[in-house]
């Protein structure tokens, strides 16, 4: 065999193992693992009921969440909440947060929330109470910290289905 021949067998040689190599990094490469969710935690998320599928949508309707866009985070983390009948008196939308306490924080919607769908941010503190039409200051707040939340609507006074929200 010549030089030449054998400069074209080592090229040749070398792309494979290169194609190689990068076929088995791409089949084994794994994704960062996700952040896993306390023992605790996990049992109250799959102890909870399912979420519904689907509502129907009337003026004044009890309302229904049928899903939130992901259901754990963290404290600033952007949810959408989806389901039905969310605007309340004068189209006001909001979702409550509630602690394994029972203390609840108001989650005010944002703006492209409609009836059917709230755009809310976790933020931390939340005000205890929706001071929306007295004016008053906020007198108490509830913290975010690490833990399984409900999240809730009650456009109305009339409470919805209740989703479950992990905060890591």
């Amino acid at each position: 065999m010549n030089q030449k021949g054998s400069v074209n067998v080592l090229l040749m040689i070398l792309v494979v193992v290169l194609a190689g190599a990068l076929g088995y990094v791409t089949l084994v490469k794994r994704s960062a693992p996700a952040e896993q969710l306390t023992d605790s935690q996990n049992a109250q998320l799959t102890a909870l009921p399912s979420l519904p599928t689907a509502c129907t949508d009337q003026q004044e309707g009890t309302p229904v969440i049928t899903s939130l866009s992901s259901y754990s985070g963290t404290t600033g983390t952007k949810l959408e909440i989806r389901g039905c009948n969310f605007s309340g008196f004068e189209g006001d939308k909001y979702a409550w947060v509630e602690n394994s306490q029972g203390a609840k924080g108001i989650l005010r919607g944002e703006a492209g929330s409609t009836d059917k769908l709230l755009k809310v941010t976790l933020r931390s503190p939340l005000c205890e109470q929706d001071n929306s039409y007295n004016g008053l200051p906020c007198t108490s707040y509830l913290t975010l910290t690490p833990g399984t939340y409900k999240i809730y609507t009650t456009p109305w006074g009339k409470k919805s289905n209740e989703a479950t929200f992990a905060i890591k």
